[in-house]
């Protein structure tokens, strides 16, 4: 995977950067650096995109605050806090839309039914980022799918699941409905038709609309019953019945 190189175009309306509009690509930012003052002596930097906190970073300034000389060196402090945090998120960034890549080369292949390749992309991929909930579980989703490893394949999409809440920036709402569509697949891929269900549906708690959760819940609700429900599905006999079953509806 190639990593672009990220220029970031800053436009201050304070002579020090500690209020400062920044872009990053096709997206602007605002970034600003505040201090609590001498009753709570915390730096805060918080930088928004449309008026939403997208990354958050604190310092204890309190030593500072100290000195007899601390007004320039808080503002020394301040302004390196202030610039660290952009370098942080820009990195921060930059991995996202690494990831990003591998998880398009992936959907790209899995487009043209070629879902070993596929796979091996997020086997990659999971080598570099074995943090990252939404690669562990498309991996997961595949290693069930692809793979047959039914048992495996749903314990790593569990396992992506437990990471949400330790993630920075925060999982979004079609992030996390997607974690829940690959758990559901992967038990769909396991023949675990009621633990896929209950996948898809707490997925719609989260984002009602997804088209692919509510296209897998009706893919599992108008299958037919079996001719002989008290036997598998796959049993030769229930298999025999339902082509004759067939037969006589076309005739």
């Amino acid at each position: 995977m190639t990593e672009k190189s990220e220029q970031v175009h800053i436009t201050s309306d304070l002579p020090f950067r500690f209020n400062v509009n920044i872009k990053l690509g096709e997206k602007s930012y605002h970034v600003q650096t505040e201090h609590g003052g001498i009753k709570e002596p915390l730096l805060t930097t918080r930088i928004y995109h449309k008026g939403e906190i997208v990354y958050s970073k604190k310092a204890d300034c309190s030593d500072i605050m100290e000195e007899e000389d601390y007004e320039d060196k808080l503002h020394e402090f301040m302004e390196n806090h202030h610039n660290s945090a952009i370098e942080e998120f820009t990195a921060i960034l930059k991995e996202s839309r690494k990831k990003t890549e591998y998880l398009d080369a992936a959907k790209k292949l899995l487009a043209r039914k070629n879902n070993r390749e596929a796979l091996k992309i997020l086997r990659e991929a999971v080598e570099e980022y074995r943090e990252d909930p939404l690669i562990v579980s498309y991996y997961g989703c595949l290693t069930a799918i692809v793979d047959k490893k039914y048992t495996r394949g749903i314990n790593i999409c569990k396992k992506a699941m437990e990471r949400l809440d330790l993630v920075f920036p925060p999982i979004t709402k079609s992030i996390h409905a997607a974690l829940y569509l690959n758990l559901g697949r992967a038990y769909v891929a396991g023949g675990e038709k009621k633990a896929a269900l209950a996948a898809f549906n707490n997925g719609l708690k989260i984002d009602g609309a997804n088209h692919d959760l509510l296209w897998e819940i009706k893919k599992l609700g108008t299958r037919k019953k079996s001719p002989l429900p008290f036997l598998s599905r796959g049993n030769p006999i229930n298999k025999y019945i339902g082509l004759l079953l067939a037969k006589l509806k076309n005739r």
